[in-house]
């Protein structure tokens, strides 16, 4: 398989399970330690309960906002070892047709634990240098240029 399509696939199982607020699916697909990137901060989460924090602020935010589609698309993706797929997507909030934030571009990066692909370290252009990230950084309208992200356009 290619990576992007590998990336792709991952990509849609933790967004489905973010909108659907199924932690046990979401979980599943995260190795742990995790490394969590903001424009602002790193932050390395250790635990399934820290996991959790996140899996909570997001579906929750995402859920409060009433969005119905919760789509991650795939813009490029490569393979950095056989057992390592770094990738860049752009995320779209949207409820009942209307986006409810611009567009982020954002990355993550994908091992394998043998014959499972598991997210390991994600980075996200928010304004948050603060831990538990506030809600609000989600939906801001500005955003930030991560580093490795390259000349993707966040208004895409």
């Amino acid at each position: 398989m290619n990576p992007l399509t590998i990336y792709q696939a991952r990509l849609d199982v933790v967004s489905a399970a973010v909108l659907s607020g199924d932690f046990a699916a979401y979980i599943a697909c995260i190795d742990l330690p995790y490394l969590l990137r903001t424009a602002e901060a790193d932050f390395v989460l250790r635990t399934a309960d820290e996991m959790d924090q996140v899996f909570r602020m997001v579906s929750g935010a995402l859920a409060r906002r009433g969005v119905t589609h919760y789509e991650r698309v795939a813009r490029d993706a490569l393979f950095q070892r056989p057992d390592r797929i770094e990738g860049w997507h752009f995320t779209h909030m949207i409820a009942d047709g209307e986006r409810i934030a611009a567009p982020h571009a954002a990355r993550q990066v994908l091992v394998r634990r043998g014959e499972v692909w598991l997210f390991s370290e994600a980075g996200y252009p928010l304004q948050a240098a603060e831990w538990p990230i506030p809600e609000a950084a989600l939906f801001g309208s500005k955003a930030a240029q991560l580093p490795g992200l390259g000349s993707l356009a966040l208004d895409a």
